[in-house]
């Protein structure tokens, strides 16, 4: 769960994923939050993130433990337990970074930050390490998912929904401005 509060909806109960159908200009770049294989929102092992009930977004499964910026912005929000955080980007859109599933759980056992609420931050800048040879066996996914909470004022135009390998930082979307 994301917070750590309420249980999952049965998939019958939820509604379907927002499209990303691009309705305006192309806004500000978002990055992959990590190495390893990017993968679309749709295939993570959660449901409230794979069934877009918290915005439209990407995922990336790791094969490292450093997590990024996806965007140029101005952290508003990390969770105690380290497992969360989100930047509101210079347009307005709420980038929420996800570590893991269920890894609100853990208290923060195998993160650490040097990301601050009010912080400035530009995509691609590194603010959590997870250490997953520590954690990975208590948890049911590494999954780092970034969605956009916002999603009914801004989307998300994806540059390629295919699986593949990408490194912390490199560009895979864009926010778009509805």
């Amino acid at each position: 769960m994301m917070f750590g509060f309420g249980k999952k909806k049965k998939a019958e109960e939820a509604p379907a994923p927002a499209e990303a159908t691009p309705a305006g200009p192309l806004g500000e770049e978002l990055v992959a939050p990590a190495t390893g294989t990017y993968k679309p929102l749709t295939t993570v092992a959660d449901p409230v993130f794979a069934q877009g009930m918290m915005g439209e977004g990407f995922a990336v499964d790791p094969s490292e433990g450093t997590v990024v910026a996806p965007v140029t912005g101005e952290i508003a929000l990390l969770q105690d337990s380290l497992h969360a955080f989100m930047i509101r980007s210079e347009d307005g859109a709420e980038v929420l970074v996800h570590v893991g599933i269920d890894t609100v759980e853990l208290g923060g056992r195998g993160f650490t930050s040097t990301a601050e609420i009010g912080q400035k931050v530009t995509a691609g800048e590194p603010l959590i390490t997870v250490d997953w040879a520590k954690i990975e066996s208590e948890i049911p996914s590494k999954e780092v998912m970034v969605i956009v909470t916002n999603s009914k004022a801004f989307g998300v135009a994806r540059d390629d929904e295919t699986q593949r390998p990408v490194t912390a930082g490199d560009k895979v979307a864009n926010t778009v401005k509805k």
